[in-house]
C-alpha cells in the first residue's frame, strides 16, 4: 500500500484486512517418487494399518499411491493420515486405479499412518510417494500466480495454484518444470490472511 501526500511516501505492508504478496521458497525439493513415504506394501485378506517404516515428505507436499495388479483389476480406498503445514490434523482418502499412480488433494508435512485395503488378486501390492505439488503456507486470495522462478530463472507458461477458501493443506503450488532435487523453486502470490493466522513455518 503507497498514500502519497505532499511531504512523504508510506509504504505499508500486511495491513488489516489489506491483501498482501506472499513469497514462498522451496530449497531443492525431491523429485516425484512414488515409494518416497512407504515401499510397496502387499494387501492381504484384512485391512491393513501401516504406522512404521513411513519416510514424511521433504515438505508439505501432496501425496501419491501407486499400485501393482496381480491379476485383472486393483481397486479400494487407501486413507493417509498425517498433518498439515500448521502442525494439524488432516486425512486424505485416494482411490487405487489398478497400476496407474494417483495424486491426492492435501499436502502432509508429516505421515503417521496408513490404511490399505484388501487384496483383489494375490500379490497385488501398493507403493506411498509424493507428488510434484508443493503445499502453500497461506489461502491465496485467488489461483493467479504473480511470478515463478525455478533455481535463477524465470519460469513460466502454466504454474497452477490450486486454492481452498478453508483447507491450508488444499491449497497447492504445481510447478511448471518438475521439481528435480537440485533445483529451486520460488512462487509469488497474494493473500490476505493475517500472520498470527499463518504462523511461523521453517523447513
Amino acid at each position: 500500500m503507497i498514500i502519497k501526500n505532499k511531504y512523504a511516501t508510506y509504504v505499508g505492508h500486511q495491513f488489516l484486512g489489506k491483501a498482501y504478496t506472499v513469497v514462498q521458497n522451496w530449497t531443492d525439493p525431491d523429485a516425484p517418487s512414488a515409494t518416497a513415504v512407504h515401499a510397496a506394501v502387499t494387501l492381504t485378506t484384512a485391512v491393513q494399518s501401516v504406522s512404521t517404516s513411513i519416510t514424511n515428505p521433504d515438505f508439505p507436499r501432496v501425496v501419491s499411491i501407486t499400485g501393482h495388479k496381480a491379476g485383472g483389476s486393483l481397486t479400494g480406498n487407501v486413507t493417509v493420515s498425517g498433518t498439515n503445514i500448521r502442525g494439524e490434523a488432516i486425512t486424505d482418502t485416494i482411490a487405487l486405479s489398478d497400476d496407474t499412480t494417483v495424486d491426492g488433494v492435501k499436502a502432509f508435512k508429516t505421515i503417521t499412518s496408513i490404511s490399505l485395503p484388501v487384496k483383489v488378486t494375490t500379490g497385488d501390492t501398493v507403493s506411498i510417494g509424493i507428488s510434484d505439488k508443493l503445499g502453500l503456507q497461506s489461502i491465496p486470495i485467488s489461483t493467479t500466480v504473480i511470478s515463478e522462478d525455478s533455481g535463477n530463472a524465470a519460469d513460466t507458461g502454466g504454474a497452477i495454484l490450486t486454492r481452498d477458501a478453508d483447507e491450508i493443506e488444499k491449497c497447492l503450488y504445481d510447478p511448471v518444470t518438475q521439481c528435480d532435487a537440485s533445483t529451486d523453486k520460488t512462487v509469488v502470490y497474494i493473500s490476505n490472511e493475517m500472520p498470527t493466522r499463518v504462523g511461523g513455518y521453517t523447513e
